[in-house]
């Protein structure tokens, strides 16, 4: 057995804290750990530990913020972030409702209690928390639930704007706005600067799948909307193993067929947290994704064309900026020599601007047409490794002005108890 690093991570079953041993077995990266009370875990992570360790190679300096808690219990416990927390946050979210128009099958957000929305007071003081830890200049993302529930998201934007964010951007399932573009302009009027849209795929059948019902066309029509008002959209795609995994090529012809309208491109690979009712039959990771889409471009995308994003641990994304060109697109990452990267990488981008920055300081006239792609590996209970969520850099801001690093907070054992309750709530359920 080859060790390839020492880690710590926690149970699935009780959350404790425990060592963790990342190994090599057959050609692959494995994760082994055991609980006192609940026995041996062997968990895979990652489908080649040569690509592995190349990833693992992209290390850049670390830029912590102050803290906001102390260190007492050890990590995971402690954030708000605690001293032990090693990196900035650079896009913090803010949860303005944990209501939903829709009982998706897959929901990391899902909560059997869901507490009452925060108030625009409460609002106000979480977006002021950021602004006093993280510094003028902000960009923001306002999520939930699905925040189109609140009649008065326009106001919510507003107060997020005037106290020094720069970029708003709306995490949503695109229902609301895809049947009432005047809730749209009143968005953008207020400050709206992007759509995060949650977007399975161009097949009805996978959006059936993982939403419960065949809402593509409410998703197509957000999409046209944003187009009408200019308001550029992120596609956020959950990837299931053997639901949309054989998509993804599909998916970037789709991106790349509606430049004019959107921005970007999230991978995101399932994550086991809040509701999963879909058989997921393996574990994805950067490394998986990145392989796919590698066979599914025709030659076009190789897998070491995702580079990792020096803004957090290299495990955590995989990223890229796909260049148009002559009717088909090139990565730009082809073009460029690591040594430039790190000359070049800006810590204030936000994960997936890192290339696309690049391309535009690079360039002499400026951002060239393209799209970036990001991987976002998420971890859960069983993936979770505490040296990456120590140098997480997306974070989630509560009304108890504590910023918990997302995949902590959105951490739950088997049961689907959450290690940090919604709202800021009382902890409950797991100790």
């Amino acid at each position: 057995m080859k060790i390839i690093r020492k880690t710590q991570s926690v149970c699935p079953h009780c959350l404790i804290s425990l060592p963790a041993m990342v190994y090599e077995k057959d050609n692959e990266v494995w994760m082994e750990k055991t609980c006192p009370e609940h026995g041996p875990l062997d968990v895979y992570l990652w489908p080649d530990v040569q690509h592995y360790e190349w990833f693992c190679e992209y290390t850049f300096p670390k830029a912590s913020r102050t803290p906001q808690t102390g260190s007492l219990k050890g990590c995971p416990h402690d954030c708000g972030l605690c001293p032990t927390h090693s990196r900035r946050i650079t896009l913090p979210e803010i949860e303005v409702t944990w209501r939903c128009n829709l009982s998706c099958p897959v929901c990391f957000m899902f909560d059997s209690t869901v507490p009452p929305d925060p108030s625009l007071d409460e609002i106000a003081r979480m977006v002021e928390t950021i602004r006093h830890f993280d510094g003028p200049g902000f960009p923001l993302q306002i999520t939930g639930g699905e925040p189109t529930v609140r009649a008065d998201l326009p106001q919510v934007i507003e107060i997020a704007k005037k106290n020094g964010a720069t970029a708003v951007e709306l995490n949503t399932n695109g229902m609301v706005i895809g049947r009432n573009i005047e809730y749209l302009k009143a968005l953008k009027e207020a400050g709206l600067t992007n759509v995060y849209l949650q977007f399975d795929g161009p097949d009805p059948s996978t959006t059936k799948t993982l939403r419960g019902q065949d809402i593509l066309p409410d998703k197509l029509r957000a999409i046209e909307n944003c187009r009408r008002e200019k308001v550029p959209v992120i596609l956020s795609t959950t990837i299931v193993k053997g639901v949309n995994d054989t998509e993804l090529g599909d998916l970037i012809h789709f991106a790349m067929d509606n430049l004019d309208a959107v921005s970007g491109l999230a991978l995101q690979p399932a994550f086991v947290s809040g509701r999963f009712e879909v058989e997921q039959k393996k574990h994805l990771s950067v490394g998986d994704i990145a392989s796919i889409v590698a066979r599914q471009s025709d030659g076009r995308i190789d897998a070491r064309d995702f580079w990792p994003v020096g803004s957090s641990h290299p495990l955590c994304y995989g990223s890229t900026y796909l260049l148009k060109e002559n009717g088909s697109y090139i990565p730009f990452t082809k073009r460029l020599k690591e040594e430039d990267y790190r000359r070049m990488f800006n810590s204030a981008s936000p994960q997936g601007a890192v290339f696309m920055d690049i391309v535009a300081e690079t360039s002499p006239s400026g951002l060239l047409p393209g799209l970036p792609i990001l991987i976002m590996e998420y971890m859960d209970a069983w993936t979770m490794d505490l040296e990456r969520a120590r140098e997480c850099n997306l974070a989630v801001t509560l009304s108890d002005g504590t910023s918990i690093p997302f995949c902590v907070y959105h951490l739950t054992d088997i049961h689907g108890r959450r290690l940090y309750p919604h709202g800021g709530r009382r902890h409950v359920g797991c100790s």
